[in-house]
């Protein structure tokens, strides 16, 4: 069985000898697809649920459901899929049934007509049931889209997303899609958050389109899931968690999906005592617990994390690891995108643009966060709506993105490229790949 490997990189390579805190990533790599060998394809049991509300009337819907076809021709008759609609009632067009062929859905989709309220909690919840039953060596996951906020039937968010997290256990993830520029972009980070899945956004059939293939070359290219990361200080340490990792009942952390030839991370800060001279400190020890694609379970150890400590002087004169710095910036960055995105919702323009001005000033020496925020100036100035829900997306692509082993420094939008969708660093999470006639 293929083995991850865990990395756990300081920013410097020494502790401040009078007591204080280290900032450091843990990184979980999957090794490289060897050369001799083929991803063996994973089953996939998708339900995707599609908002025909009344706001999706006319093109939304036929965009949307373009993006269903655009699935179902990826998949192969080893997967599964089925095609739920709801407005104020629910409806299942397609049961889940092997994908033997596009012709049936494409007949389900022709009947698709836009509706009534969203009741999007029955919608998404009937996607769930579809899927329900033990399959490990499967990936069970609901696809929802949605254009519009809940206003029929459950519409709490704690309660959706509480679901979300709950159908997770039984083996069933939640990936989401906004369309357009109405969609409640809290409910739908929340429930993709909570079920461990992806969350996306955008406007255009590209953006979609750019969505999807992103969430099926992941699938496609999965190597490890349920990862759960197992973090135990040394005496005299403790652990403070940067990212936004969830924590479980058992103390372990929820890693991020891991694709052959990526990584997963976290950003952690160490808060130590004071050391005596000429000794090298244990500082921490790191595990990792998940399933590979046939159902095995996974345990995995790396090595005690061991530095020496330093006086003031010489630990400031020591150079910083590029990787982590620029890494944790990023999550430096996501949490300043959560406080410019309270301060424009209250509709403080002043303050909102006083925020953008200290974000320049932050971040502007690092190349992606740089031009993300060019991006979030042009959409504060045009449509500030916009502008909140890409902060939104930004904000969770800190913290849930997976990195390449091989990760170079930013130095041009990588909508476009060649690379592993779900590698690509973007200056705009909405916007996805252009059609070759298109700007």
């Amino acid at each position: 069985m293929e083995q991850p490997t865990i990395i756990v990189s300081p920013l410097k390579a020494a502790i401040p000898a009078q007591g204080g805190h280290l900032d450091l990533l843990v990184r979980v790599q999957a090794p490289d697809l060897p050369a001799d060998k083929s991803i063996e394809h994973t089953p996939k049991r998708l339900a995707l649920v599609v908002d025909r509300s009344g706001s999706m009337s006319g093109k939304p819907l036929q965009e949307a459901l373009r993006c269903v076809m655009h699935i179902a021709k990826h998949l192969t008759p080893k997967d599964q899929l089925s095609l739920v609609v709801y407005d104020d009632q629910v409806e299942v067009m397609v049961p889940l049934s092997e994908v033997s062929s596009v012709t049936a859905i494409q007949d389900a989709v022709d009947r698709v007509q836009s509706g009534g309220s969203t009741d999007l909690f029955s919608g998404w919840l009937k996607g769930a049931e579809q899927l329900e039953g033990e399959n490990t060596r499967a990936v069970s996951r609901v696809v929802l889209l949605s254009d519009g906020q809940a206003n029929q039937g459950e519409v709490r968010v704690s309660r959706i997303s509480e679901e979300c997290k709950n159908w997770l256990t039984k083996g069933v993830s939640t990936t989401t899609v906004g369309l357009g520029r109405h969609f409640n972009e809290d409910l739908m980070i929340a429930m993709a958050d909570a079920g461990g899945g992806q969350q996306y956004y955008g406007q255009t059939a590209e953006d979609l389109h750019d969505s999807f293939d992103q969430e099926l070359s992941l699938l496609k290219a999965m190597f490890l899931r349920g990862i759960a990361l197992k973090l135990i200080p040394a005496p005299g340490v403790i652990v403070e968690m940067l990212s936004v990792a969830p924590q479980h009942p058992d103390g372990t952390y929820k890693m991020n999906d891991l694709a052959w030839g990526a990584e997963t991370w976290v950003g952690v800060r160490l808060h130590i005592s004071p050391s005596a001279p000429g000794t090298v400190r244990d500082l921490l020890a790191v595990s990792v617990t998940g399933t590979d694609l046939q159902g095995n379970a996974l345990s995995q150890s790396g090595a005690m994390l061991q530095l020496p400590p330093a006086d003031e002087v010489s630990l400031i004169a020591r150079p910083a690891d590029e990787l982590v710095e620029r890494r944790l910036l990023e999550v430096e960055f996501g949490k300043a995108s959560d406080e410019l995105r309270q301060l424009a919702r209250e509709g403080n323009d002043a303050m909102t643009r006083r925020k953008l001005q200290q974000m320049e000033e932050q971040f502007g020496h690092h190349p992606w966060l740089k031009a993300k925020m060019v991006q979030m100036r042009r959409l504060a100035e045009e449509d500030m709506d916009m502008m909140i829900k890409e902060v939104s997306y930004s904000s969770m692509r800190m913290s849930k993105s997976l990195a390449s082993r091989s990760e170079v420094m930013f130095s041009v939008d990588e909508t476009e490229s060649a690379m592993p969708a779900f590698l690509r660093k973007k200056e705009s999470e909405g916007r996805g790949r252009r059609a070759p006639n298109e700007s």
